[in-house]
């Protein structure tokens, strides 16, 4: 028999805020006519030149259907819990929207800067940035462990990655103009890798666990 799942903590809220965001977007916009995705998706035009700086926080809780929620959240599931409980809840969590904030710049630099035109209003929405992030973290940390590639072929986590990030790349380089998740998929990998590398050379964990108890001494 297969281990149970070990759903932590901030994985099971950011599973639920996932969930309710898919509801609230979809609800609105079947039965009230109103575009959350304009508002809190992540909208170049927006973003840059209206200024809702809120969405490189909000657009991780959109989903586009079902399927694609439901993919990111079984990733999330099965990979973010053993690094969390690794990690600890602060480092989880900030390192969750360090990537998913880096895959979301990365998508407005090339949608805005490269591209341009009508790309400025095409909205990118969901937690894969992150996701592809855990998953780098995944591969360095647990790189002995065996992953299903394309849920068929057993292979160590290790290389899992590196192909993973392979074929992303290759996509992200081949996609057309409206179609950037690969590339913003890269950009969470690369912030992951980034991310595990300054921890180990600088202990960015301790520096964590003082700025939040100086902030905490603070606030009293």
């Amino acid at each position: 028999m297969m281990a149970p799942v070990r759903l932590s903590p901030t994985v099971k809220l950011i599973a639920i805020a996932c969930i309710i965001g898919f509801i609230v977007q979809h609800g609105a916009d079947q039965f009230f006519g109103a575009h959350l995705l304009q508002q809190f998706g992540l909208v170049p035009k927006s973003f840059i030149m209206d200024h809702y700086f809120w969405q490189i926080f909000t657009y991780p809780f959109l989903h586009g259907d079902v399927l694609h929620l439901f993919l990111n959240l079984a990733m999330m599931v099965f990979i973010g819990s053993d690094l969390e409980y690794l990690w600890g809840r602060r480092k989880f969590t900030v390192f969750f929207f360090t990537c998913s904030t880096f895959a979301g710049l990365l998508y407005l630099l090339l949608q805005a800067w490269v591209y341009g035109g009508e790309s400025l209003h095409t909205p990118m929405v969901g937690a894969s940035g992150a996701i592809y992030g855990l998953l780098m973290a995944y591969g360095v940390i647990f790189g002995e462990r065996v992953m299903l590639f394309m849920m068929l072929f057993p292979m160590k986590a290790k290389h899992f990655i590196w192909l993973l990030a392979l074929i992303e790349f290759l996509s992200s380089v081949f996609s057309e103009k409206s179609n950037l998740s690969s590339a913003a998929h890269v950009g969470g990998m690369v912030a992951g890798l980034v991310f595990i590398a300054l921890d180990r050379h600088f202990g960015l964990s301790t520096t964590f666990s003082r700025w939040a108890k100086r902030v905490k001494g603070q606030s009293r």
